[in-house]
């Protein structure tokens, strides 16, 4: 479902007329109208007071992405015989699944790292360290056969 239809659909599951939502949000009801239907987008500052109104919140399942772009490594690392991922770079890793947004990831020295993984406050889960860790773990589950990987559709 496209975030319109659920804006929508969530609007008539209140009982809610388009006005309503408009008057509700300070929007004018013929752009509520024209997002719903999918005819155009939204700014976000109007987004938020839509998904406000209606009770809706956005959580991003960053986690969820990550280990799907790191299973996605893992099985094209398998297929070009490389069984050990940290024997590359993250240009290089970047470069052969075609993802530049590996090198958003920061790299941290392995002492950094253990601090990072003791810390409350630090996560260390958005690391190249801790990414490519999880790769290797991939690597290991498909090579035993545990795990077989399938292209996930966009």
């Amino acid at each position: 479902m496209k975030i319109n239809e659920i804006v929508a659909a969530q609007r008539r599951r209140l009982g809610l007329k388009q006005y309503q939502l408009a008057e509700r949000t300070q929007i004018a009801p013929s752009q509520i109208s024209i997002f719903e239907r999918g005819s155009s987008g939204m700014v976000t500052t109007n987004l938020e007071r839509v998904l406000e109104a209606l009770g809706l919140h956005i959580v991003y399942d960053r986690q969820g992405v990550q280990q799907r772009v790191a299973r996605q490594c893992a099985h094209f690392l398998l297929q070009r015989g490389i069984e050990e991922p940290r024997t590359i770079t993250r240009e290089e890793l970047a470069q052969i699944v075609g993802n530049d947004d590996l090198l958003l990831m920061p790299v941290v020295s392995d002492e950094l790292y253990r601090k990072y993984t003791r810390s409350e406050i630090v996560d260390e889960t958005n690391t190249w360290n801790y990414f490519i860790k999880l790769v290797h773990d991939y690597i290991l589950e498909e090579k035993d056969g545990v795990y077989v990987y399938h292209e996930q559709p966009e």
